[in-house]
């Protein structure tokens, strides 16, 4: 069957003045990947030109995880920054707000200022502080708060894991560039964002506040491959009567392709995920958008979705999520 004439993506990242792309982590990146930092800071011409070529109407923008909990005005001015070019091109672009979640009051704040005054869709948060601290604790809980009365997700990022984490945990009888590898993208950073799902849920987050939205990335951070023994498990820990990791999953949680190109994962993904809450993103710069059109040609070729899953997973689920009322531009 044909492929879906457009799509709409939401983990699609970019580097603004106030914030930039400077950290230890990254550095190692950008001197193996130049081209990647580029993409970057190209807000405009070269954005839209990828997407075009990926057949991407519409993109929302993130900030630079690990950039960000720490400095709260910092991330305002970046916010700002992001909201300008997001007027230039505005039936193309929209954007995550970057929030200093180490100061919880002020993270919420800045979340009802983007969403309120710049007309952001949600935020983009890392998955843990610099020492490695989930969200669990009730002091970060007012960002939950202004998420839901707000009626806008909050996306659950990877950040990059401490250099003790990276050292103690993933180093061994092997180079430090495959160390940072599985501390990152081959591992580390799919568990850690897994786990701080199960804490919200095992904190009560989500019985507190039962209409807030979650997304996260990469095929759902493991937890689709673990969610029947999770619930088996909970259950025995969890006082009785309370909502249920399946309730919430299906409730609370939406997942996004992110740069995992496979036909085989999304299928199975989508045998323990509602379909509305499946959506499809490239991982902008990480990935290119051509990339990711050639894997929805590969679903449309091989998968078992029909025309409409399949445009569904492409465009409708997030169009439905964030409520967009837009002439998007078809291919």
């Amino acid at each position: 069957m044909p492929p879906p004439p457009f799509a709409i993506t939401l983990e699609e990242h970019a580097a603004f003045p106030s914030l930039g792309s400077d950290l230890p982590f990254y550095n190692v990146l950008w001197k193996v990947f130049p081209e990647t930092r580029r993409g970057l800071v190209d807000h405009s011409t070269g954005r839209i030109a990828s997407m075009d070529e990926g057949h991407i109407s519409y993109q929302i923008m993130s900030h630079l995880p690990g950039m960000c909990n720490d400095r709260p005005e910092d991330c305002r001015k970046a916010n700002d920054e992001m909201a300008e070019a997001i007027k230039k091109n505005p039936s193309r672009l929209g954007g995550f707000a970057a929030l200093p979640m180490a100061h919880p009051d002020k993270a919420a704040a800045e979340l009802e200022r983007a969403v309120k005054e710049l007309g952001f869709l949600g935020a983009m948060i890392d998955s843990h502080l610099a020492d490695m601290t989930h969200y669990d604790g009730e002091r970060f809980w007012p960002v939950f708060e202004a998420a839901e009365r707000l009626d806008v997700p909050l996306y659950i990022h990877p950040g990059p894991p401490s250099e003790s984490v990276m050292k103690e945990r993933f180093g061994g009888n092997y180079s430090d560039f495959i160390m940072q590898g599985l501390s990152t993208a081959i591992w580390g950073w799919h568990e850690d964002v897994g786990l701080h799902v199960l804490k919200l849920y095992s904190a009560g987050v989500f019985e507190r506040f039962p209409k807030l939205k979650i997304i996260i990335g990469h095929m759902g951070e493991m937890l689709p491959m673990m969610i029947d023994r999770v619930e088996q498990f909970l259950n025995l820990f969890q006082k009785s009567g309370s909502v249920r990791f399946n309730d919430v999953w299906d409730r609370n949680i939406w997942v996004t392709s992110s740069g995992m190109f496979s036909v085989r994962v999304l299928e199975m993904l989508l045998k323990v995920t509602k379909k509305d809450h499946v959506l499809y993103s490239i991982d902008t710069p990480f990935n290119k958008s051509l990339e990711g059109r050639t894997y929805i040609q590969e679903l449309a070729d091989k998968s078992s979705l029909s025309k409409e899953d399949l445009d569904d997973f492409a465009f409708g689920n997030a169009k439905k999520l964030f409520k967009l009322d837009l002439a998007l531009k078809r291919f």
